[in-house]
């Protein structure tokens, strides 16, 4: 069993399938994450409904130039209700866009001060900017609620290690399962700081690479990594059930 610590649930997949068979497919809780206003509201009402759904909420930057305040305002809101366990999906995002960095950098520590407000972890997206991103954090870190994720972490052991020293667990998608990854300095990161996440429908695993995605591939992820520590999977998996708890202290077992 697994917690599938980042998924899209509402992200053209069989939600309520997924949901229906989540313990047969290994899976303890998911946690589906909000990106938008639309989304984040739909995040919360799926974890209403669901004893082992939580959820997210949060304005990704890569809809910065379309976000305005009254967005802002019902993240706010959402994030009071139980069943959401951190401000996210945030972050910097500069693989498509230049023009809007600035945008970004403010939107981002909006919702720091947000999710510092509420006592929430933050889940953060970092692409192609983990220089902006480590200057931000550590600007801020008096008000980052620890721990709190990288999501998806894609970058080298250097930063892995500037942002354990943040406060921040590491979080690892499929792409950690592709055959280029670097998967050389997993053994610097200690194993009560590691999550494992689908990024659903993204992101799928090894051999499932290109594939649609989907949160019982959580498992193939953790097995992967579990293999590269020389760990027992099952050993390493219940190790990141109890690190994800820690992290969303506001999920209950």
């Amino acid at each position: 069993m697994v917690i599938d610590s980042h998924a899209h649930l509402e992200c053209k997949m069989d939600t309520e399938e997924i949901i229906k068979n989540m313990h047969q497919d290994g899976l303890e809780k998911i946690v589906t994450i909000g990106t938008d206003r639309k989304d984040s509201i739909s995040a919360v009402k799926l974890a209403e409904k669901h004893n082992d759904i939580y959820a997210t909420v949060g304005l990704h930057p890569e809809y910065v130039d379309d976000i305005t305040e009254e967005d802002l305002e019902v993240v706010d809101k959402l994030a009071e209700h139980q069943k959401v366990v951190a401000i996210g999906e945030i972050g910097l995002d500069y693989h498509y866009t230049e023009h809007n960095k600035e945008a970004q950098k403010e939107l981002f520590i909006k919702q720091i001060m947000m999710a510092y407000r509420h006592k929430l972890p933050l889940v953060i997206h970092c692409r192609d900017a983990k220089e902006d991103m480590y200057e931000i954090l550590s600007k801020y870190k008096q008000y980052i609620i620890k721990p709190s994720v990288m999501h998806c972490f894609s970058e080298d052991r250097e930063y892995a290690l500037k942002f354990l020293e943040l406060g921040f667990y590491i979080s690892f998608a499929g792409n950690i399962t592709f055959k280029k990854s670097d998967r050389s300095f997993l053994k610097d990161i200690p194993i009560d700081k590691i999550l494992v996440e689908t990024d659903a429908p993204y992101l799928s695993p090894e051999p499932f690479r290109g594939m649609q995605n989907v949160p019982a591939r959580a498992n193939i992820t953790a097995e992967k990594i579990a293999d590269t520590l020389e760990m027992d999977a099952e050993t390493f998996k219940k190790q990141t059930i109890e690190n994800t708890y820690k992290v969303f202290y506001r999920m209950k077992r």
